[in-house]
Protein backbone atom coordinates (compact mmCIF):
# COMPACT_ATOMS: atom_id res chain seq x y z
CA UNK A 1 0.00 0.00 0.00
CA UNK A 2 1.25 3.36 -0.59
CA UNK A 3 2.74 5.76 2.49
CA UNK A 4 -0.79 7.84 2.80
CA UNK A 5 -3.62 5.10 2.37
CA UNK A 6 -3.79 3.34 5.93
CA UNK A 7 -3.53 6.23 7.59
CA UNK A 8 -5.96 7.93 5.50
CA UNK A 9 -8.19 4.99 5.95
CA UNK A 10 -7.31 4.61 9.70
CA UNK A 11 -8.80 8.22 9.89
CA UNK A 12 -12.01 7.39 8.02
CA UNK A 13 -12.95 4.02 9.16
CA UNK A 14 -11.39 3.63 13.05
CA UNK A 15 -11.71 7.26 14.38
CA UNK A 16 -9.09 10.19 14.70
CA UNK A 17 -6.63 10.30 17.14
CA UNK A 18 -8.78 11.78 19.82
CA UNK A 19 -11.58 9.72 19.35
CA UNK A 20 -8.96 6.32 20.00
CA UNK A 21 -7.04 7.96 22.47
CA UNK A 22 -10.12 8.39 24.57
CA UNK A 23 -11.13 4.86 23.84
CA UNK A 24 -8.10 3.87 25.38
CA UNK A 25 -8.24 5.70 28.71
CA UNK A 26 -10.32 2.16 29.96
CA UNK A 27 -7.11 -0.01 30.43
CA UNK A 28 -5.50 2.68 32.62
CA UNK A 29 -7.13 1.44 35.78
CA UNK A 30 -4.78 -2.02 34.50
CA UNK A 31 -1.19 -0.52 33.84
CA UNK A 32 -1.36 2.77 36.23
CA UNK A 33 -1.33 0.31 39.75
CA UNK A 34 2.12 -0.71 37.88
CA UNK A 35 3.94 2.69 37.86
CA UNK A 36 4.71 2.80 41.20
CA UNK A 37 5.90 -0.86 42.00
CA UNK A 38 8.91 -0.89 39.10
CA UNK A 39 11.44 2.11 38.85
CA UNK A 40 12.40 0.91 35.25
CA UNK A 41 8.65 1.00 33.85
CA UNK A 42 8.86 0.05 30.47
CA UNK A 43 6.62 -1.10 27.91
CA UNK A 44 6.06 -1.74 24.23
CA UNK A 45 3.05 -1.41 21.81
CA UNK A 46 3.32 -3.76 18.58
CA UNK A 47 1.86 -2.27 16.01
CA UNK A 48 1.33 1.19 17.62
CA UNK A 49 -0.09 2.86 14.42
CA UNK A 50 -0.31 6.31 14.96
CA UNK A 51 0.80 6.46 18.88
CA UNK A 52 -2.63 7.13 20.47
CA UNK A 53 -1.26 4.50 23.05
CA UNK A 54 2.29 5.36 23.45
CA UNK A 55 0.85 8.62 24.22
CA UNK A 56 -0.91 7.66 27.07
CA UNK A 57 1.35 5.43 28.32
CA UNK A 58 4.25 8.26 28.34
CA UNK A 59 1.49 10.54 29.88
CA UNK A 60 1.33 7.67 32.86
CA UNK A 61 4.84 7.69 33.63
CA UNK A 62 6.24 4.81 31.65
CA UNK A 63 9.36 4.54 29.56
CA UNK A 64 7.07 3.43 26.10
CA UNK A 65 8.38 2.65 22.97
CA UNK A 66 6.48 1.20 19.13
CA UNK A 67 7.43 -0.47 16.42
CA UNK A 68 5.14 -0.87 13.26
CA UNK A 69 5.47 -1.92 9.79
CA UNK A 70 3.77 1.02 7.90
CA UNK A 71 5.36 4.32 7.61
CA UNK A 72 2.66 6.34 6.41
CA UNK A 73 1.44 5.37 10.20
CA UNK A 74 4.59 6.42 11.92
CA UNK A 75 4.96 9.51 10.84
CA UNK A 76 2.36 10.69 13.04
CA UNK A 77 4.40 9.23 16.21
CA UNK A 78 7.02 11.01 14.49
CA UNK A 79 5.42 14.70 14.81
CA UNK A 80 4.19 13.86 18.40
CA UNK A 81 7.98 13.09 19.28
CA UNK A 82 7.27 9.16 20.49
CA UNK A 83 9.99 6.32 20.57
CA UNK A 84 9.17 4.32 17.28
CA UNK A 85 10.62 2.24 14.67
CA UNK A 86 9.97 0.71 11.41
CA UNK A 87 9.84 -3.46 12.27
CA UNK A 88 7.79 -6.51 12.40
CA UNK A 89 6.12 -7.08 15.59
CA UNK A 90 6.91 -10.75 15.91
CA UNK A 91 10.69 -10.00 15.58
CA UNK A 92 10.95 -7.04 17.36
CA UNK A 93 9.80 -8.83 20.21
CA UNK A 94 12.34 -11.76 19.97
CA UNK A 95 14.95 -9.45 20.42
CA UNK A 96 13.70 -7.87 23.40
CA UNK A 97 15.69 -8.92 26.92
CA UNK A 98 13.92 -11.66 29.20
CA UNK A 99 11.62 -9.73 32.09
CA UNK A 100 12.65 -5.91 30.88
CA UNK A 101 9.04 -5.08 30.09
CA UNK A 102 5.93 -3.90 32.69
CA UNK A 103 3.71 -3.90 29.75
CA UNK A 104 3.15 -5.52 26.39
CA UNK A 105 0.57 -4.51 24.20
CA UNK A 106 -1.20 -5.03 20.45
CA UNK A 107 -4.13 -2.75 19.19
CA UNK A 108 -5.65 -4.21 16.06
CA UNK A 109 -2.61 -6.36 15.25
CA UNK A 110 -3.64 -9.83 15.64
CA UNK A 111 -6.09 -10.10 13.55
CA UNK A 112 -3.97 -8.90 10.35
CA UNK A 113 -1.50 -12.16 11.50
CA UNK A 114 -1.29 -15.55 10.93
CA UNK A 115 -2.36 -17.36 14.16
CA UNK A 116 0.62 -19.00 14.03
CA UNK A 117 2.54 -15.57 15.08
CA UNK A 118 -0.28 -14.72 17.40
CA UNK A 119 1.24 -17.81 19.45
CA UNK A 120 4.78 -16.77 19.08
CA UNK A 121 3.68 -13.32 20.24
CA UNK A 122 1.32 -14.24 23.26
CA UNK A 123 4.85 -17.06 24.42
CA UNK A 124 7.43 -14.39 23.53
CA UNK A 125 5.18 -11.30 26.23
CA UNK A 126 5.85 -13.80 28.70
CA UNK A 127 9.01 -14.11 28.16
CA UNK A 128 9.96 -10.32 27.99
CA UNK A 129 7.40 -9.06 31.01
CA UNK A 130 8.30 -8.64 34.17
CA UNK A 131 6.50 -10.38 36.93
CA UNK A 132 2.95 -9.07 37.48
CA UNK A 133 3.30 -7.46 33.73
CA UNK A 134 0.48 -7.48 31.54
CA UNK A 135 -0.11 -8.47 27.97
CA UNK A 136 -2.81 -6.34 26.52
CA UNK A 137 -4.10 -7.40 23.03
CA UNK A 138 -7.13 -5.64 21.27
CA UNK A 139 -9.01 -7.00 18.43
CA UNK A 140 -12.46 -6.85 16.56
CA UNK A 141 -14.84 -8.89 18.19
CA UNK A 142 -17.22 -11.42 16.21
CA UNK A 143 -19.96 -11.70 18.83
CA UNK A 144 -20.83 -8.85 17.08
CA UNK A 145 -22.70 -10.31 13.66
CA UNK A 146 -22.15 -7.38 11.68
CA UNK A 147 -18.72 -6.73 12.50
CA UNK A 148 -18.15 -10.60 12.41
CA UNK A 149 -19.89 -10.98 9.23
CA UNK A 150 -19.44 -7.29 7.16
CA UNK A 151 -17.53 -4.51 9.15
CA UNK A 152 -14.54 -6.85 10.08
CA UNK A 153 -14.03 -7.16 6.42
CA UNK A 154 -13.71 -3.47 5.32
CA UNK A 155 -10.40 -3.32 6.24
CA UNK A 156 -8.13 -5.65 3.02
CA UNK A 157 -5.28 -6.17 5.30
CA UNK A 158 -7.58 -8.05 8.08
CA UNK A 159 -7.18 -12.09 7.83
CA UNK A 160 -9.70 -13.66 10.03
CA UNK A 161 -11.83 -12.59 13.12
CA UNK A 162 -10.62 -14.48 16.18
CA UNK A 163 -13.20 -15.23 19.15
CA UNK A 164 -12.63 -14.27 22.25
CA UNK A 165 -12.89 -17.33 24.10
CA UNK A 166 -10.01 -18.54 21.52
CA UNK A 167 -8.02 -15.56 22.28
CA UNK A 168 -8.89 -15.61 25.88
CA UNK A 169 -7.34 -19.05 26.09
CA UNK A 170 -3.85 -18.83 24.39
CA UNK A 171 -2.21 -16.88 27.39
CA UNK A 172 -4.06 -19.35 29.86
CA UNK A 173 -2.87 -22.44 28.03
CA UNK A 174 1.43 -20.39 28.02
CA UNK A 175 1.27 -20.12 31.84
CA UNK A 176 -0.16 -16.37 32.12
CA UNK A 177 -1.61 -16.87 35.81
CA UNK A 178 -4.91 -14.02 34.74
CA UNK A 179 -6.81 -13.51 31.98
CA UNK A 180 -9.63 -10.85 31.32
CA UNK A 181 -11.69 -10.30 28.80
CA UNK A 182 -12.53 -6.51 27.98
CA UNK A 183 -15.37 -5.44 25.74
CA UNK A 184 -15.78 -2.64 24.28
CA UNK A 185 -17.23 0.09 23.00
CA UNK A 186 -21.04 -1.05 23.13
CA UNK A 187 -23.40 2.23 22.75
CA UNK A 188 -24.56 3.32 26.44
CA UNK A 189 -27.93 3.15 25.75
CA UNK A 190 -28.21 -0.35 26.17
CA UNK A 191 -26.83 -0.59 29.70
CA UNK A 192 -30.15 0.68 30.45
CA UNK A 193 -33.76 -0.66 31.04
CA UNK A 194 -34.77 0.15 27.31
CA UNK A 195 -35.49 -3.33 25.94
CA UNK A 196 -32.98 -4.05 22.75
CA UNK A 197 -34.55 -4.08 19.33
CA UNK A 198 -33.86 -6.31 16.76
CA UNK A 199 -31.01 -4.40 15.01
CA UNK A 200 -29.32 -3.96 18.66
CA UNK A 201 -29.58 -7.58 19.20
CA UNK A 202 -27.67 -8.04 15.68
CA UNK A 203 -24.95 -4.89 16.01
CA UNK A 204 -25.41 -4.16 19.77
CA UNK A 205 -22.65 -6.45 21.60
CA UNK A 206 -19.13 -4.64 21.96
CA UNK A 207 -17.82 -4.21 18.38
CA UNK A 208 -14.41 -4.36 20.04
CA UNK A 209 -12.76 -6.68 22.50
CA UNK A 210 -9.55 -7.31 24.51
CA UNK A 211 -7.32 -10.13 26.67
CA UNK A 212 -5.95 -8.18 28.79
CA UNK A 213 -3.27 -10.90 30.78
CA UNK A 214 -1.46 -10.99 33.59
CA UNK A 215 2.12 -12.73 34.53
CA UNK A 216 2.30 -14.47 38.19
CA UNK A 217 4.08 -12.15 40.49
CA UNK A 218 3.68 -11.06 43.69
CA UNK A 219 1.29 -10.70 46.78
CA UNK A 220 1.42 -6.60 46.47
CA UNK A 221 1.94 -6.94 42.43
CA UNK A 222 -1.24 -9.07 41.95
CA UNK A 223 -3.79 -6.89 44.89
CA UNK A 224 -2.79 -3.52 42.74
CA UNK A 225 -4.65 -4.88 39.68
CA UNK A 226 -7.35 -7.03 41.45
CA UNK A 227 -9.85 -4.29 40.92
CA UNK A 228 -9.69 -3.62 37.28
CA UNK A 229 -9.69 -7.42 36.85
CA UNK A 230 -12.60 -7.93 39.62
CA UNK A 231 -14.90 -5.91 36.81
CA UNK A 232 -17.26 -6.65 34.10
CA UNK A 233 -16.77 -5.48 30.78
CA UNK A 234 -19.23 -4.45 27.51
CA UNK A 235 -21.85 -6.22 26.18
CA UNK A 236 -22.14 -9.95 24.94
CA UNK A 237 -24.61 -11.16 21.99
CA UNK A 238 -25.77 -13.90 24.22
CA UNK A 239 -26.83 -10.95 26.93
CA UNK A 240 -29.18 -9.13 24.39
CA UNK A 241 -30.32 -12.19 22.64
CA UNK A 242 -31.69 -12.86 25.97
CA UNK A 243 -33.23 -9.71 26.89
CA UNK A 244 -34.67 -9.55 23.33
CA UNK A 245 -36.81 -13.05 23.75
CA UNK A 246 -37.92 -12.20 27.77
CA UNK A 247 -38.99 -8.80 26.08
CA UNK A 248 -41.25 -10.40 22.52
CA UNK A 249 -42.50 -13.14 25.58
CA UNK A 250 -43.80 -10.52 28.05
CA UNK A 251 -45.27 -8.79 25.10
CA UNK A 252 -47.18 -12.13 23.60
CA UNK A 253 -48.35 -12.85 27.46
CA UNK A 254 -49.76 -9.11 27.80
CA UNK A 255 -51.68 -9.98 24.23
CA UNK A 256 -52.89 -13.51 24.90
CA UNK A 257 -53.65 -12.11 28.74
CA UNK A 258 -56.23 -9.54 26.97
CA UNK A 259 -57.51 -11.64 24.78
CA UNK A 260 -58.06 -13.99 27.80
CA UNK A 261 -60.19 -11.29 29.14
CA UNK A 262 -62.16 -10.13 26.25
CA UNK A 263 -63.07 -13.95 25.63
CA UNK A 264 -64.60 -14.25 28.90
CA UNK A 265 -66.18 -10.46 28.96
CA UNK A 266 -67.55 -12.41 25.28
CA UNK A 267 -68.88 -15.17 27.45
CA UNK A 268 -70.34 -13.58 30.07
CA UNK A 269 -72.34 -11.37 27.87
CA UNK A 270 -73.77 -14.40 25.82
CA UNK A 271 -74.54 -16.31 29.14
CA UNK A 272 -76.59 -13.03 30.16
CA UNK A 273 -80.45 -13.06 30.42
CA UNK A 274 -80.20 -9.75 28.40
CA UNK A 275 -78.52 -11.33 25.73
CA UNK A 276 -80.75 -13.97 25.17
CA UNK A 277 -83.46 -11.30 25.64
CA UNK A 278 -82.33 -9.52 22.77
CA UNK A 279 -81.04 -11.66 20.59
CA UNK A 280 -84.36 -12.26 18.55
CA UNK A 281 -83.74 -8.05 17.83
CA UNK A 282 -80.19 -8.35 16.58
CA UNK A 283 -81.59 -11.41 14.72
CA UNK A 284 -84.59 -8.96 12.87
CA UNK A 285 -81.15 -5.90 12.67
CA UNK A 286 -79.23 -8.25 10.59
CA UNK A 287 -81.54 -9.52 8.43
CA UNK A 288 -83.32 -6.01 8.01
CA UNK A 289 -79.67 -5.52 7.06
CA UNK A 290 -79.64 -7.84 4.47
CA UNK A 291 -82.88 -7.71 3.09
CA UNK A 292 -82.66 -4.06 2.56
CA UNK A 293 -79.18 -4.92 0.95
CA UNK A 294 -80.72 -7.14 -1.48
CA UNK A 295 -83.53 -5.09 -2.43
CA UNK A 296 -80.92 -2.37 -3.33
CA UNK A 297 -79.11 -4.75 -5.67
CA UNK A 298 -82.20 -6.05 -7.36
CA UNK A 299 -83.84 -2.34 -7.29
CA UNK A 300 -86.56 -3.50 -5.16
CA UNK A 301 -88.32 -0.47 -3.46
CA UNK A 302 -91.42 1.02 -1.13
CA UNK A 303 -93.67 -2.38 -0.49
CA UNK A 304 -92.03 -4.87 -2.14
CA UNK A 305 -88.49 -4.50 0.11
CA UNK A 306 -91.05 -4.39 3.23
CA UNK A 307 -92.73 -7.50 2.02
CA UNK A 308 -89.47 -9.54 1.47
CA UNK A 309 -88.37 -8.37 4.91
CA UNK A 310 -91.68 -9.55 6.64
CA UNK A 311 -91.05 -12.81 4.79
CA UNK A 312 -87.90 -13.07 6.44
CA UNK A 313 -89.03 -12.32 9.89
CA UNK A 314 -92.61 -14.46 8.94
CA UNK A 315 -89.80 -17.76 8.45
CA UNK A 316 -88.28 -16.66 11.64
CA UNK A 317 -91.54 -16.29 13.98
CA UNK A 318 -92.81 -19.59 12.32
CA UNK A 319 -90.28 -22.01 13.62
CA UNK A 320 -90.23 -20.43 17.39
CA UNK A 321 -93.94 -20.32 18.07
CA UNK A 322 -93.67 -19.67 21.97
CA UNK A 323 -91.37 -16.51 20.81
CA UNK A 324 -94.44 -15.53 18.42
CA UNK A 325 -97.12 -16.04 20.68
CA UNK A 326 -95.08 -13.81 23.27
CA UNK A 327 -94.31 -11.03 20.57
CA UNK A 328 -98.09 -10.87 19.62
CA UNK A 329 -99.10 -11.28 23.67
CA UNK A 330 -97.12 -7.99 24.12
CA UNK A 331 -97.64 -5.47 21.32
CA UNK A 332 -101.69 -6.26 21.15
CA UNK A 333 -101.48 -4.78 24.74
CA UNK A 334 -101.10 -1.07 23.18
CA UNK A 335 -104.18 -0.05 21.16
CA UNK A 336 -102.41 1.60 18.53
CA UNK A 337 -100.56 -1.54 17.50
CA UNK A 338 -103.52 -3.64 17.85
CA UNK A 339 -104.75 -2.66 14.32
CA UNK A 340 -101.63 -2.86 13.14
CA UNK A 341 -100.78 -5.88 13.91
CA UNK A 342 -103.98 -7.06 12.18
CA UNK A 343 -102.70 -5.83 9.51
CA UNK A 344 -99.31 -7.50 9.91
CA UNK A 345 -100.72 -10.51 10.40
CA UNK A 346 -101.99 -11.03 6.90
CA UNK A 347 -98.87 -10.17 5.45
CA UNK A 348 -97.06 -13.03 7.85
CA UNK A 349 -99.57 -15.60 7.42
CA UNK A 350 -101.31 -15.36 10.99
CA UNK A 351 -104.19 -14.08 9.32
CA UNK A 352 -106.93 -16.13 7.76
CA UNK A 353 -105.69 -15.05 3.92
CA UNK A 354 -102.60 -14.33 2.01
CA UNK A 355 -102.35 -10.94 1.44
CA UNK A 356 -103.51 -10.50 -2.59
CA UNK A 357 -100.16 -8.01 -2.92
CA UNK A 358 -98.37 -11.28 -2.46
CA UNK A 359 -99.74 -13.22 -5.08
CA UNK A 360 -99.95 -10.11 -7.75
CA UNK A 361 -96.62 -9.55 -6.87
CA UNK A 362 -95.07 -12.85 -6.47
CA UNK A 363 -93.46 -13.44 -9.84
CA UNK A 364 -91.01 -10.16 -9.40
CA UNK A 365 -89.59 -11.72 -6.16
CA UNK A 366 -86.69 -12.78 -5.96
CA UNK A 367 -86.16 -16.87 -5.80
CA UNK A 368 -85.05 -17.05 -2.36
CA UNK A 369 -88.59 -14.94 -1.19
CA UNK A 370 -90.55 -17.23 -3.54
CA UNK A 371 -89.11 -20.13 -1.42
CA UNK A 372 -90.46 -18.30 1.89
CA UNK A 373 -93.59 -17.54 0.33
CA UNK A 374 -93.96 -21.13 -0.54
CA UNK A 375 -93.74 -22.19 2.94
CA UNK A 376 -95.52 -20.04 4.49
CA UNK A 377 -98.71 -21.16 2.01
CA UNK A 378 -97.94 -24.82 3.07
CA UNK A 379 -97.65 -23.27 7.22
CA UNK A 380 -101.07 -21.48 6.79
CA UNK A 381 -102.87 -24.72 5.18
CA UNK A 382 -101.12 -26.78 7.52
CA UNK A 383 -102.87 -24.00 10.34
CA UNK A 384 -106.28 -24.10 8.46
CA UNK A 385 -106.99 -27.60 8.69
CA UNK A 386 -105.76 -27.66 12.39
CA UNK A 387 -108.43 -25.01 13.15
CA UNK A 388 -110.98 -27.04 10.72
Amino acid sequence: MSVDFYRAFEERYRGSQEQIKSRLRVYIPFIKPLIGLYEDAKAVDLGCGRGEWLELLKEEGFDAQGVDLDEGMLLACKALGLNTQVGEAVGFLKELPKASQVVVSGFHLVEHIPFADVQTLVQEALRVLKPGGLLILETPNPENIVVGSSNFYLDPTHQRPIPPLLLAFLPEHYGYEKTKIVRLQESTELHGTKPPRLLDVLNGASPDYSIVARKKGNAKILAATKKAFSKEYGLTLDNLAVRYDQEAEAKANQAEAKANQAEIALIAISNSTSWRLTEPLRWVSRIAKKTFELARVKSIKGQKANMLLFAHITLYLNRRQKLRGILFALLTRYAVLDAYIKRVKRVLTFGQAAPLSVTNELSTLTRRARRIYAEFKVSKENKDKEDA
